[in-house]
Formats: structure tokens, sequence, C-alpha cells
């Protein structure tokens, strides 16, 4: 059965869909009167629907069942610099999706170079990755926010950097935090040993050296494939 999203779904039986979503069922998919699908809010409802109109501008629906979505197996909280180009952030938000992080926060670091986010169509992207992806909750995207305030009021996490240093491998241990990735030219000195002092673990991600929108991509796979909870 085919997924659609709905942020703000009506408290009512009978509600007709938005036309953008109307002109999709009916002349995309060219569903009809008696048809039914899911319709999720990303958040706390899943619902099996009957199409009873199938209206290219104003297709109404009647709810049949609902009941609450089926969490994440983990939770995963990504702390990432963005970086310059836009097309690399989608990407990674898309991939991070359908791995199953379930929160991401944009960083402001000393190397940050780019702070002006478009957060509706990022959330546009989560959206189409959830919906492919077949999960039922949407990731919570979070705003730009200054390194060492996020860092302050979200302790012992794990920062991964170039810097040569003792480091364990991330999915090595249980993760009590967010995961931290630096901006293009990494973390400086200063906000690794602050990091510290809050409890974070220096971490790999393996042999390589990547680029910002890989290792975010990377450390989600480590993390929601670990063993550790």
């Amino acid at each position: 059965m085919r997924n659609f999203y709905l942020k703000n779904i009506p408290d009512t039986t009978v509600f007709d869909m938005p036309e953008e979503e109307s002109k999709h069922i009916a002349r995309v998919l060219r569903m009809t009167e008696g048809d039914s699908f899911i319709l999720l809010n990303g958040v706390d409802r899943v619902l099996e629907v009957k199409i009873t109109e199938a209206h290219p501008k104003r297709c109404k629906v009647e709810i049949v069942n609902e009941r609450k979505p089926e969490p994440n197996k983990k939770q995963f909280h990504l702390a990432i610099a963005p970086t310059k180009n836009l097309d690399r952030i989608e990407w990674m938000v898309e991939k991070i999706v359908e791995i199953g992080a379930t929160e991401l926060t944009f960083l402001q670091t000393h190397r940050t170079e780019r702070v002006n986010l478009k957060l509706e169509r990022l959330e546009r992207v989560a959206v189409s990755a959830m919906k492919q992806a077949q999960q039922e909750v949407l990731l919570k995207i979070n705003p730009v926010i200054d390194y060492k305030t996020f860092v302050e009021t979200n302790q012992n996490g794990a920062i991964a950097h170039c810097l040569p240093s003792e480091k364990n491998a991330l999915g090595s241990f249980k993760l009590g935090g967010p995961v931290l990735i630096g901006p293009e030219g990494d973390f400086n000195e200063d906000e690794i040993a602050f990091a510290k002092s809050k409890g974070y673990t220096e971490i790999h991600l393996g042999d390589s050296r990547l680029r910002t929108e890989t290792a975010g991509m990377v450390a989600t796979v480590l993390q929601i494939n670990s063993t550790y909870e």
C-alpha cells in the first residue's frame, strides 16, 4: 500500500487531501473511489484511508484505521557543519533518512562557511526519503546552532576529526549523545578540546579521509548497525 505524507492531518473522519497530493493520487497514480493508502504525519499518526471521491483538486478520503507509528529501531542524532554546496547537504539528508537517523542538527563552527539553510526544502527531501524507505517517523531537522552552545547542552557524545590523536572506532562503544562532524576545514583544536571537556569521545570513521557529507552518512551507517544500544 502506498504511503502519503500530510504534516497536519485533520481530526475529522472524512477530509480533503491538499491539491498537490490530490493531483498525484487522481491523475498520476490513477487511483479511484474505493482505493486505499497509508497517510502519515511523520510524528504520531499512521492512518489507513479510503478514497471516497477521486477529484484531482480535492481528493476526499475517509479514515478506515489508525495506529501509532513504528519507531526507528535506534535513536541517532547527527550534528554536522553544513557544507557550502546545498546539493551535498540534500544528498546527505536523503541517505541518512534511508539508513535510519532520527535527528539532525546543523553546527556553526569556527570554519563553517554556510549558515543559511532552506529547512523547508530539506524537510521535503526527508519526507520523500521517509516514504521511499517505508518508514513512519520523519527525521527531526534542527536549524543551525552555535557549536559550543550545542555541545554544552548535548554532552557525552562522540566527535570525529582528522587531527592526530588516540581515537575509538564509532560503533565499538555505547554512545551516550550525538555524533559531531566538522566542516570542510575540520574542527580546530579548541573545539575538539571543548567537546572532550563535555564528555565527548574522539572517534574515527575508517582509514579514508571523507568529505563532510560522506562522513555524516558513514557515521549514521556505523552507529545504526552497531551492536551497542
